[in-house]
């Protein structure tokens, strides 16, 4: 009997084991690159802690506005695989002390905060999608951060204005990110 519950035991410990693939999170941009599907259930995780150099909140100022950036690591579950990706919620105001967006107290989940993408291939670099509160008339793009140093960081955003509704904006959305790249000094 003993014998018998150790066995259904271990039989078991392997099935789990098996149930969820680990696989190192910058493989994903192999996967996109190949056009392969990433197994269902599989976990695209940190396991070189890539994304660890970023967490923390970064501050600079550019082009008259204040920047405050606060990421965060998480893990997601999208459409049946889990992924460790970055948030980023951020304040940005004038060097007056307007504040232009504040995205700070918002879910994981609201379109505003800037949610990860992937790891470039070369792990120079890490890329977000950003949505801003004028989205369809161009305030979106992709953010690439990358570190300098163990306190800097370069931030810029890459537009994406290929979908402009003609009909509902009359001109393209002022864009509140730095579309230049800009130093950050982790706080």
């Amino acid at each position: 009997m003993k014998k018998t519950i150790i066995l259904i035991s271990l039989t078991m410990i392997i099935i789990s084991c098996k149930a969820q693939q680990t696989i190192p999170l910058e493989k994903l941009i192999e996967y996109r690159d190949s056009q392969s599907d990433i197994p269902n259930g599989a976990y695209l995780q940190d396991v070189n802690s890539l994304l660890n150099k970023y967490i923390g909140t970064w501050k600079g100022t550019n082009n008259n506005k204040n920047y405050t950036f606060i990421l965060t690591k998480v893990k997601r579950n999208i459409r049946g695989v889990f992924i460790d990706e970055l948030l980023i919620r951020y304040l940005i105001t004038s060097t007056t002390g307007t504040v232009i967006e504040d995205t700070r107290n918002l879910t994981d989940t609201d379109p505003l905060v800037i949610e990860g993408d992937y790891i470039s291939a070369n792990k120079k670099y890490y890329v977000l999608n950003y949505f801003g509160r004028n989205s369809k008339c161009g305030q979106s793009g992709e953010v690439f951060i990358s570190t300098t140093s163990d306190n800097q960081l370069k931030l810029f955003l890459a537009t994406s204005q290929d979908m402009i509704n003609g009909k509902k904006c009359a001109t393209v959305a002022e864009q509140i990110l730095p579309t230049k790249s800009i130093l950050l000094t982790k706080q």
